[in-house]
C-alpha cells in the first residue's frame, strides 16, 4: 500500500545502508508505491478527479470562485447574495412570464425559490411561468390560481415551488399604494406613522359606501355610511365627554330583548330625554327580569297597557277616561248581566212565541220555531253563580224565516254618551262567557233604533269546544250619522242569534247598514235545531271602548232595583202572610190597596197579571182574612196605582183592610214598562 488509509506514507523497505548491495527489487518496490501515492493525491492543476469525500476537519476551502454551473460548488459570498435566486425582470407577456436565474435549473423541484421584479404589464387573468426554459407551471396565490391584479407592473415577488407545477407566490415590494393579496398575519406590534405625523387609515365592509376611517388629520375614528359598531362582550367607558352640541343624533342599538327590534334615545329642551322605538306590536316595551312584559305603548298610539297591577301612593290627575268610558260610576249599559234577577220564575217549559220568559229580568226571547225550555240555570263559569239557557224540547224544521234569539233593549237616554250622530262617536264592546253543544259561527247583532230609522251591525263569533264555557268580546265602532233619541225608549238591542234562517244570514256581517232582513243575522253558520241542543249565557257586558274590561259584579239589590225600574213583582214567598200593604174597604165586597213602586218605572204601568185571584185575601175582622175572587188593575200615576180587591162579603166600607197571600206563590206582576 502507498498510504496506510489515513493519508501517511511508509517506504515499505527501510533505508538504504551505506556500503550494502541496493537490491533491486527493493528500489522497484519503493518507486512503484511511491508513483502509487503521488496518483492518488489531487494535483493543483485540476487534473485529479477525487474519487471519495474529502474532511477537512476544522479547515476551510478559500479564495473560492463564484459558482456559474448548478454543478458548481457555492461559495459564502455567492450564499449571502443569493444570486442564483434572483431571476431579474420577469420576460414573457403579462399573464405568461418567463424567468432567467442564473445558474439556470434543469428541472423543477418542490422548495425552490425564486425573486424577481414583475414587467411593466399587470396580469389581467390567472398567469403561468416559465423558469429556465423549462415548461410553464401555474402561479398561485394561497393555493389558488392569480386574478386580475395581483400580479402587478413594476413590483418585486417571491415564489416557492411547492409542487413541481405550482408556485405559490406573494408581494415583497410595499411601498405607496401597494396591495397585499391572500391572508397576511402580523405577529408583532403594527405602527403607522410616527408620533405627530400619522397617515389615514380605512377599513372597508362589505356594503358599499361602509368603512371604519382613522382620519390623521382630524384625529378622529369615523364610522361611515352603514358601518356600525357591535360589541359582543363587555364594555367599560371610563369617562364620555361631549364637548358640542350633538343635534338630531340618536344611539340605536340594535336588538334588545326581541331579535330585530330597533330603539332610539334623543334629547330636546322641551321634552327631556326621549325613548322610542320601531317594533311591529310596541313602540316602547319595558320588561322584567324574566323579560316578560309589565308595560308597553302599541306601535302608532299613544296608548299605555300594563301587565300588572298599578299601585298609586299619590292622587291621579288629568284622567277624562277609563277605556275610553266614565272614570266613576256604572260601566256596563247592560242590567242584569250575570242573570242574577228572575223575578218572573226560574224556569219556563213550552216557550213557542216571543216573551220575557220565567228566566232572567231584562232578557226577552223571540222567535217564530220550535218548543224550548227557557230557564236561569245554575251551571256557570268561575266566578258567576247564574246563567241564562236556551233548551230545545221538540224538534226544529229550520225555514228560511225561522229565527230564535236572546236580546236586551237598552233605553236611549242612557246612551247618550256614546255621541253617536257625531265625529265623536265611540266604539262600544260587548264581552260574554257562551256555552253550547252546537259548535260553530253564530252572529251577535248590535241592533239601533232611532226615528231616523233602523240599522243592523251583525258580526260573530266562534263556538270552538262543545259543552265548554268560552269568553269572547267584540268590539262596534260608533255610528256617526244617526244620533239616538233622547228618551225612555229602545236605542240599541243586543241580539243574540241562536237560530237563523236563510233568509236573515244572506248579507255579509262586519259592518253597520240600515236594517235589512239579509243582515238581521248575517254570520250565523249554525243552528240549534235538535232535540237537547242547548245554548247559555252569562256575564254579559257592554262598556266603552275598544277592548273589554273585567265584568262589572254589581249587589243582588243594586241589579234588582234596576230591573225593577222594567217590572215589579208584589211577591209572597209563603202562604197566609201579610204582603205589606194596607187598604181600605170600599164597600162590603170590594177594597181599594195603594201600591207605592219602589223604583220609578221606565213608564206608567198600564195593567198587571196575578198567579191567581183566590192567591189573595184580605182582612175583615180583626183575626179573620176572605179570600179574594178577583184582583184588578185601577189607576194611578208613574209612581204608584191602586188595586181594587175583591170578596165574596164581609168587609166595612170606610175600614181599614190588609192584603195577605192565600198561596204560596202569590204573585202580582205590574206590567207596561217593558221595552
Amino acid at each position: 500500500m502507498a498510504r496506510n488509509g489515513s493519508g501517511t506514507y511508509s517506504n515499505p523497505y527501510p533505508n538504504f545502508v551505506s556500503g550494502t548491495v541496493i537490491s533491486s527489487t527493493e528500489v522497484d518496490t519503493n518507486n512503484s508505491q511511491i508513483a502509487t501515492a503521488l496518483t492518488q493525491s489531487i494535483a493543483v492543476d485540476g487534473q485529479s478527479v477525487v474519487t471519495g469525500d474529502i474532511p477537512l476537519a476544522t479547515h476551510k476551502f478559500t479564495a473560492m470562485k463564484v459558482g456559474t454551473a448548478s454543478t458548481d460548488s457555492l461559495s459564502l459570498g455567492q450564499a449571502q447574495a443569493e444570486a442564483f435566486v434572483w431571476c431579474g425582470t420577469a420576460g414573457g407577456g403579462a399573464d405568461a412570464i418567463t424567468l432567467s436565474p442564473s445558474p439556470a435549473i434543469t428541472a423543477y423541484a418542490a422548495g425552490q425559490r425564486f425573486v424577481w421584479m414583475a414587467s411593466g404589464s399587470t396580469n389581467t387573468t390567472a398567469t403561468t411561468v416559465a423558469i429556465s426554459g423549462l415548461g410553464a407551471i401555474a402561479l398561485q396565490d394561497n393555493g389558488a390560481a392569480l386574478t386580475a391584479g395581483q400580479h402587478a407592473a413594476g413590483k418585486m415577488f417571491m415564489g416557492i415551488l411547492n409542487t413541481t407545477s405550482t408556485v405559490q407566490i406573494m408581494q415583497v415590494q410595499v411601498s405607496g399604494n401597494d396591495i397585499i393579496n391572500g391572508n397576511t398575519q402580523f405577529n408583532g406590534t403594527i405602527t403607522v406613522g410616527v408620533n405627530d405625523t400619522g397617515h389615514d387609515v380605512t377599513f372597508y365592509g362589505a356594503t358599499s359606501g361602509a368603512y371604519m376611517l382613522w382620519d390623521e388629520s382630524a384625529d378622529d375614528l369615523l364610522l361611515v355610511g352603514a358601518a356600525g359598531l357591535n360589541v359582543a362582550g363587555s364594555t367599560v367607558l371610563a369617562s364620555v365627554d361631549v364637548t358640542a352640541v350633538a343635534t338630531a343624533a340618536t344611539f340605536e342599538p340594535d336588538g334588545d330583548t326581541s331579535a330585530g327590534d330597533n330603539a332610539a334615545l334623543g334629547y330636546t329642551s322641551v321634552l327631556g330625554a326621549i325613548l322610542t322605538g320601531q317594533g311591529s306590536t310596541n313602540d316602547v316595551t319595558l320588561v322584567n327580569d324574566a323579560d316578560a312584559t309589565v308595560l308597553g305603548i302599541p306601535t302608532g298610539t299613544t296608548n299605555v297597557t300594563m301587565a300588572g297591577t298599578l299601585a298609586v301612593t299619590g292622587g291621579i290627575t288629568g284622567a277624562t277616561s277609563i277605556n275610553n268610558g266614565q272614570i266613576g260610576g256604572r260601566r256596563n249599559l247592560v242590567d242584569n248581566g250575570a242573570m242574577q234577577v228572575s223575578q218572573r220564575g226560574t224556569s219556563e217549559a213550552s216557550v213557542t212565541t216571543s216573551q220575557y220568559a220565567n228566566a232572567p229580568d231584562r232578557f226577552k226571547v223571540s222567535g217564530n220555531n220550535g218548543t224550548w225550555t227557557i230557564s236561569q240555570d245554575t251551571n256557570a263559569p268561575a266566578g258567576f253563580s247564574t246563567s241564562f239557557k236556551m233548551l230545545l224540547t221538540a224538534t226544529e224544521t229550520i225555514g228560511g224565516t225561522s229565527y230564535w234569539m236572546v236580546q236586551q233593549y237598552i233605553e236611549s237616554q242612557n246612551l247618550q254618551h256614546l255621541a253617536y250622530g257625531t265625529s265623536s262617536a265611540k266604539t262600544v264592546t260587548v264581552s260574554f262567557y257562551v256555552k253550547s253543544n252546537v259548535t260553530g259561527a253564530y252572529c251577535l247583532n248590535l241592533y239601533q233604533e232611532s226615528d231616523a230609522g233602523a240599522k243592523n251591525f251583525p258580526k260573530t263569533y266562534t263556538i270552538n269546544s262543545a259543552d265548554t264555557w268560552e269568553y269572547k268580546t267584540i268590539s262596534y265602532v260608533g255610528d256617526t250619522a244617526t244620533a239616538l233619541d233622547n228618551d225612555n225608549t229602545s236605542g240599541l238591542r243586543t241580539q243574540f242569534f241562536v237560530v237563523a234562517g236563510s233568509t236573515y244570514t244572506s248579507g255579509s256581517a262586519g259592518s253597520r247598514g240600515d236594517y235589512t232582513n239579509g243582515t238581521f243575522a248575517a254570520g250565523q253558520a249554525v243552528q240549534v235545531d235538535a232535540v237537547d241542543d242547548y245554548w247559555q249565557i252569562t256575564g254579559v257586558q257592554l262598556e266603552v271602548g275598544t277592548t273589554a274590561t273585567d265584568f262589572e259584579s254589581r249587589s243582588y239589590g243594586e241589579e234588582l232595583a234596576t230591573c225593577q225600574r222594567y217590572l215589579y213583582v208584589l211577591r209572597a214567598d209563603t202562604d197566609d202572610k201579610g204582603m205589606g200593604l194596607t187598604g181600605q174597604a170600599y164597600s162590603t165586597t170590594v177594597a181599594i190597596v195603594p201600591i207605592v213602586f219602589p223604583v220609578t218605572p221606565r213608564a206608567k204601568i198600564t195593567g198587571i197579571e196575578t198567579t191567581g185571584a183566590d192567591h189573595f185575601a184580605l182582612t175583615v175582622a180583626a183575626s179573620s182574612r176572605q179570600e179574594s175572587t178577583g184582583v184588578a188593575f185601577g189607576s194611578g200615576g208613574l209612581d204608584g196605582i191602586w188595586l181594587s180587591v175583591t170578596v165574596a162579603a164581609n168587609l166595612v166600607a170606610g175600614n181599614a183592610t190588609t192584603l195577605w197571600s192565600a198561596n204560596a206563590n202569590a204573585s202580582i206582576f205590574f206590567t207596561g214598562a217593558e221595552l
